[in-house]
């Protein structure tokens, strides 16, 4: 039942019309979060796989006039085993997805990165130009919620971050996992870094806190980040988007999690928050952050719970609102997010830049 819901949801959420009600309790929607930077978030409803239970963290990247997004998708629910461990069900993980944007609200093309059944969870894709400005794709690969789980033998058995280039045909082609951080040691997690390209040098922001930058044949670049404290506090910080171009210098948004208790459900869920701050051209100084949140996960959005084989509930997808890529549209001054909503769906944020900027103090 629980996995007929959420297909039916996800392919006939069109049918539906937000209603800009305000809850007493929690965090805003999404579509009322947006409204209250100054912005607007159109949610993607067509172009989408068919039959997926969801489509989510979307990344946007704006080339040669096109404005390509990659997106997860996942066609099977998870299921829970006797010890609460669970999978992918029938054994099919998340895939990747690459098409492009021509409406706010619309993809097309969208294909497969790989066309052939795949045994990893391919997870968090970033797209970016290279300095040979040809297209690439990050991803993570991973055993998470398959049979393989089980083994200890894969390097894959922690998340680890995989890079390949993007052919004419949307297909990642000539994949490699590059030998930073400990993306080749066992048993050591990877994910969130964000591949960029900076004049002729290719970069790789590493992490957030401490902010680290890494470019091919020079020493990493670390820098003092510890002013985002005053925001996040002690809790777990990421990368969410690359820097993002905004004239003489870098606006780049990261985000932070917790687990948050739910006084309604008497649940405990992740609970994500999005932030931002601008870097100096050079890449040497936060010169402003956020003083809050940008968006916060909200229960009032889709939030998709997972049973048991009995029906009850066992848990459920984080609440997020989360990019993984966006663009600095010039002529009119606006920011655009693609933006993944609890694990669930996903929709496009246009914002002036003056909005986001306005939200900033100097650091």
């Amino acid at each position: 039942m629980t996995l007929q819901i959420n297909r039916h949801t996800t392919a006939l959420k069109y049918l539906q019309v937000p209603i800009n009600i305000r809850q007493k309790d929690g965090y805003a929607t999404v579509y009322q979060q947006a409204d209250d930077i100054g912005g607007k978030f159109t949610r993607i409803n067509w172009g989408l796989p068919d039959q997926a239970i969801a489509n989510f963290s979307p990344c946007l990247l704006t080339r040669k006039g096109h404005k390509l997004i990659s997106f997860r998708s996942q066609p099977e629910p998870f299921v829970f085993r006797h010890d609460r461990k669970y999978f992918y069900y029938n054994n099919t993980p998340t895939d990747i997805y690459i098409g492009e944007l021509v409406a706010e609200d619309r993809i097309e093309n969208a294909r497969k990165i790989r066309s052939t059944p795949h045994r990893l969870s391919y997870e968090d894709a970033r797209l970016f130009e290279g300095p040979d400005k040809e297209l690439y794709m990050q991803f993570i690969t991973s055993s998470y919620a398959s049979k393989w789980d089980t083994s200890s033998r894969m390097l894959v058995k922690s998340p680890k971050v995989c890079v390949g280039k993007v052919d004419k045909k949307g297909q990642v082609t000539d994949c490699v996992y590059p030998p930073a951080g400990q993306n080749l040691v066992k048993d050591k997690a990877e994910k969130n870094w964000c591949f960029f390209t900076d004049g002729e040098k290719l970069r790789l922001q590493y992490s957030t806190l401490p902010l680290v930058f890494k470019t091919p044949g020079e020493p990493d670049r670390v820098i003092d980040s510890s002013s985002l404290k005053k925001v996040v506090s002690d809790c777990p910080t990421f990368n969410s988007t690359a820097p993002i171009k905004i004239g003489d210098e870098w606006l780049v948004f990261f985000h932070w999690k917790y687990m948050a208790f739910d006084t309604k459900t008497q649940r405990q869920h992740l609970l994500y928050h999005l932030g931002v701050y601008t870097l100096d051209e050079g890449l040497t100084k936060i010169t402003r952050q956020c003083t809050e949140a940008l968006f916060s996960g909200s229960l009032h959005d889709d939030l998709i719970w997972w049973t048991d084989c009995t029906g009850q509930p066992v848990s459920t997808q984080p609440a997020c609102i989360l990019p993984f890529g966006g663009s600095y549209v010039e002529e009119d001054d606006t920011i655009e997010l693609a933006l993944g909503v609890n694990d669930s769906f996903m929709g496009i944020f246009k914002c002036p830049l003056v909005n986001i900027l306005g939200l900033l103090e100097p650091v």
